[in-house]
C-alpha cells in the first residue's frame, strides 16, 4: 500500500511538473505608446480690475464670469442696467503677453466642434437684465485647414516628450492674458480691461490629438453607392458589381423587347 501511495505521489508530482513546463509564461500587459507626450492646463486668477482667484467681475453696469481654456476666453456677460448696452467687438482686443490681436467670436459646442460666428467683428446688443455668452479667440490664432477653422493655443499645453517644452510650459507661470471690451450705452462708452495671470500648471494626462468634428451633409443612398463615399474597398467593390449586374439585366430586357422575345 505504501509502495502504491509512493508511486501515486510521484505520478502526481510528475503531472504537476509537466504542466508547469508546457504552461505559457505570463504575458506582459500591452502598454500603448503615446508619441505626443502629456497635456497640461493652466490655472488663472483675475488681477485687473480686481484681484481674486475666481474669474468674476461685477459693477453697477455688468457682471461677467470668465473661463479660460487652451484656446478660448469664454465669458458670460450680464447687463445689470435698465437700458440696452452694446458690446463693440470691432474695437475689442485680446493680449497674450505683450502681443495684441483683434478678436473673433465663435459658436462653441466643445473643443472639437466650433465655428466662427463671423470673420468680421460685430456689435452685440444686450438688453436690460439679460446676458450673452461669447467664445472669443485672438484673430491671429485662427487659421483654416481644408476649408475648416482651427484655433491655436493661448500658451503651449503639450510637451511632446520634450524636456525643454516641459520647462517652457512651467515657466509660463506668472504670464498674463488680457482682454479689452468697450461697452456702450446711449450716453457713455465704458472701457473694460480684464487681465488674468497664470498661477499654476496642472498635468491632465496623456495627449491624444483628436480630429475636429466637421458637420457632414446628408446624402441619398444612391449617391453614396454611385460615388462610393463612406464605403470601404470591399463595400465599394460589391456596390459596383451590383450596379454592373443591374445595368446588364436592364440592357438585356431592352434588347429582348426590341426583338419581340418578351
Amino acid at each position: 500500500m505504501r509502495k502504491f501511495s509512493f508511486v501515486l505521489l510521484l505520478f502526481l508530482l510528475g503531472c504537476t511538473s509537466s504542466k508547469q513546463v508546457i504552461e505559457k509564461p505570463p504575458q506582459k500587459e500591452n502598454h500603448k505608446v503615446f508619441p505626443y507626450g502629456k497635456k497640461y492646463e493652466y490655472v488663472y486668477r483675475i488681477i485687473k480690475p480686481v484681484v481674486r482667484d475666481k474669474l468674476y467681475f461685477s459693477d453697477q453696469n455688468i457682471g461677467v464670469d470668465f473661463v479660460i481654456d487652451d484656446s478660448f476666453i469664454h465669458l458670460r456677460l450680464k447687463n445689470k442696467t435698465s437700458e440696452k448696452i452694446w458690446l463693440n467687438l470691432n474695437e475689442a482686443q485680446i493680449f497674450i503677453g505683450m502681443k495684441s490681436s483683434k478678436v473673433i467670436n465663435f459658436n462653441y459646442i466643445n473643443e472639437l466642434n466650433y465655428s466662427p460666428v463671423g470673420l468680421k467683428p460685430e456689435q452685440i446688443d444686450v438688453f436690460p437684465n439679460t446676458f450673452v455668452i461669447l467664445h472669443l479667440v485672438p484673430a491671429d490664432n485662427v487659421f483654416t485647414s481644408s476649408g475648416d477653422y482651427e484655433v491655436g493655443w493661448l500658451y503651449p499645453v503639450v510637451d511632446f516628450n520634450d524636456s525643454e517644452k516641459i520647462r517652457e510650459i512651467y515657466s509660463n507661470v506668472g504670464k498674463r492674458v488680457g482682454i479689452y471690451i468697450p461697452v456702450e450705452t446711449e450716453k457713455e462708452i465704458y472701457d473694460y480691461y480684464f487681465e488674468f495671470e497664470i498661477t499654476g500648471v496642472r498635468e491632465v494626462g496623456v495627449y491624444q490629438p483628436r480630429k475636429k468634428q466637421v458637420p457632414v451633409q446628408a446624402q441619398f443612398p444612391s449617391e453614396i453607392v454611385i460615388k462610393g463615399e463612406g464605403l470601404n474597398p470591399s463595400e465599394s467593390f460589391i456596390a459596383s458589381t451590383l450596379i454592373s449586374f443591374f445595368v446588364l439585366v436592364s440592357a438585356y430586357f431592352i434588347f429582348a423587347r426590341e426583338k419581340g422575345k418578351i
